[in-house]
This record gives C-alpha cells, sequence and structure tokens, in this order.
C-alpha cells in the first residue's frame, strides 16, 4: 500500500488549463510577455506598500539577485535562520559568503529575534565586521516576528532580504508579508499557494 501525506498538491482547474493553452497557442511560453507583464501588475497591487515587482524563474533566483543587490560578496556573512529550505541559504554561498544560522523561536518557529540580536554582537566581536544582511523566513505561512527583525536590523543598519516564498497572503500587523524588508521574495513554485509551477 502506497500512502503518502504531501506537502501541498497543485490544483489546475480549467481555467488554469485554459490560460495554458493560450500561452502556447499565442506562442508566450517564453518567461516575458503580457501573461508575464499582467501577473507582475496584478502581484504589485496585491501586495501594496508601492512596492516594484518582477517575476524570476524561481525563489531561489530572487533571494540571489537580492543578495546581489545589497553587495553581498566573498568573505560576507548573512545570517539565516536554521529552520528552513535549503534555497534561503544556498544563494548566500553562490555569492561566496558565508550563512550564519540563528535558531527559530518556539512560536512561529522562525527567527528568533533575541538570538539574532547574538548572533548580530557575536559576528562583530569575533570578525570586526557586521552582517551584510540577514535573511529571516515566514515558514509554512506564519509571519515572523519581523517587526522585531526589522528594528534590530535598522539599530545595526544591516538590511533584511526577507523570504516570503511560503507566505503569500500571510499579514504582519496588516501588511503583506514580503514588504518589510529592502527585498522581499515570493515563490511559485508548484507546492507554494499559487503556482505558475515555477518562479520567484
Amino acid at each position: 500500500m502506497d500512502k503518502r501525506i504531501y506537502l501541498c498538491l497543485a490544483h489546475m482547474s480549467g481555467k488554469e488549463q485554459a490560460f495554458i493553452k493560450e500561452a502556447f497557442d499565442t506562442n508566450w511560453v517564453v518567461p516575458l510577455g503580457p501573461n508575464v507583464n499582467a501577473f507582475e501588475d496584478e502581484l504589485k497591487h496585491f501586495v501594496g506598500q508601492d512596492k516594484e515587482v518582477v517575476a524570476l524563474s524561481a525563489g531561489t533566483a530572487a533571494i540571489h539577485l537580492g543578495l546581489i543587490q545589497l553587495g553581498v560578496g566573498a568573505g560576507d556573512e548573512v545570517i539565516c535562520q536554521s529552520f528552513t529550505f535549503c534555497a534561503s541559504a544556498n544563494p548566500v554561498a553562490y555569492q561566496g559568503a558565508k550563512p550564519v544560522f540563528v535558531d527559530s523561536e518556539e512560536d512561529t518557529w522562525n527567527m528568533d529575534p533575541v538570538l539574532l540580536e547574538e548572533a548580530i554582537k557575536d559576528r562583530i566581536a569575533k570578525t570586526g565586521k557586521k552582517p551584510k544582511a540577514i535573511l529571516p523566513v515566514h515558514l509554512y505561512g506564519m509571519p515572523a516576528r519581523i517587526d522585531e527583525i526589522c528594528a534590530i536590523a535598522a539599530k545595526y543598519d544591516i538590511p533584511v532580504l526577507e523570504d516570503a516564498a511560503e507566505a503569500l497572503g500571510s499579514e504582519f500587523n496588516g501588511r503583506k508579508c514580503g514588504t518589510f524588508g529592502t527585498f522581499g521574495v515570493l515563490s511559485f513554485n508548484g507546492n507554494k499557494m499559487i503556482t505558475t509551477s515555477g518562479g520567484g
């Protein structure tokens, strides 16, 4: 007997299948064109906060681009949360930087703000420089204590790259997850709330 419990099942109803057929019929199967433009516009309206939206090939690619934009490079350190999917931390290594893992707090299973500040102080004491970025995750749609995380980041003047890949639609104090940091990342992989079969 093969009994599986899936993390998430992608649901494709008639409308989604019609949209896919339309993309093939109009030869817009590349990652650009009217469907992507409309998707970006609708997502920008959905997240609000006057944020710009760019559709990429994956949430991992979006984190990678965010790290590049923040100037993360070889020899830098980025504080990441320990309980997450590896795609949150892998782009740090792509840049030749070192992920410094911070444990989660028990209420949300996300980055513990107290341990975050301890880690910042520890890295400054041991390396003589502060981490280049902080990369919290809103795991399983549960908002992290992003207000506390951002306050600590501001105190030390460290940018926040917010991984909201699993939190599309989740809110913290009436504001969408992914809109608090310098950059925010959403994902539309096959196991997410809304799928484009990939993309972030």
